[in-house]
């Protein structure tokens, strides 16, 4: 299993996760009652609001499960924040609970333990807020996966963007000391690992014995170049494979290779 394919995996678990915490929050929210408070305030007039009344022990285990869900939701899910989205952590974190911030907005911790009043009686009003709210978290999460498939390919295109070029700069120096065979071979390296790079990065699938010409047959059926670039490489390919064997080798063409490698990649 690949780096990609563990996150897609543990990301929809945590989905999945969250869809059961949504779940059990919205029963939790709508079945729990209210109650009214009336507080004298000064020349404003009454200041009115809601507690929470004490849950039913009927949903006691369901608030328990929940908030175990959700924490273990927020845990592992801020990891993933931190490792591929740190741009967002401070807005992921801060919907797990108000914190004492000002202005004071409730996370998904308060909703869950009813540790807030609320300024209406509405369920529905409440409830919208608290799936709005829970909804910024799971969408900078579900955005990982993306963000984390970017980033492995810049990786491979670092790598394999140093290892083209070292293999250029050695074939040219092999080219101006006279081994023009060993040269050859060389370009031909780099043009392969550069074809294969674009199969990657374009998704393309591939036998890793292939060479160049069945590699760029495969970047052309699916429209990734063009009939021109195609035979060019093709062309390559065929001094290339001359370097390879022990057929007789044209100078030229040997540095005709290595100056259009330079030139694609």
């Amino acid at each position: 299993m690949s780096d990609i394919d563990y996150i897609n995996r543990e990301i929809d678990e945590l989905e999945r996760l969250a869809c059961k915490t949504e779940e059990a929050a919205r029963k939790l929210l709508y079945e729990t009652p209210l109650s009214h408070i009336t507080h004298p305030y000064g020349d404003f007039g009454d200041q009115s609001y809601y507690i929470w009344q004490r849950v039913d022990d009927d949903q006691k285990e369901n608030q328990r499960i929940a908030i175990r869900d959700y924490e273990r939701y927020y845990s592992v899910g801020l990891h993933f924040i931190k490792e591929f989205r740190p741009e967002k952590e401070r807005e992921f974190s801060e919907c797990y609970e108000s914190g004492g911030r000002t202005p004071f907005q409730p996370g998904i911790m308060d909703y869950l333990k009813f540790r807030h009043s609320q300024e209406a009686e509405s369920k529905v009003k409440i409830i919208d807020e608290f799936v709005n709210r829970f909804e910024i978290q799971r969408s900078i999460l579900y955005s990982v996966p993306y963000v984390a498939k970017i980033s492995e390919h810049k990786l491979r295109d670092i790598i394999s963007g140093d290892y083209i070029e070292r293999e250029i700069e050695q074939s040219e120096y092999l080219y101006e000391k006279g081994f023009e065979r060993a040269a050859g071979a060389l370009a031909g390296v780099a043009l392969e690992q550069y074809l294969r790079t674009q199969c990657d990065k374009n998704q393309i699938d591939y036998n890793k014995k292939e060479t160049m010409v069945p590699l760029v047959q495969k970047l052309y059926d699916e429209n990734k170049i063009d009939l021109i670039l195609k035979k060019k490489i093709e062309h390559l390919a065929s001094i290339r494979n001359f370097c390879d064997h022990p057929f007789e080798v044209n100078k030229g063409q040997v540095k005709e290779l290595i100056e259009n490698v330079k030139k694609i990649v």
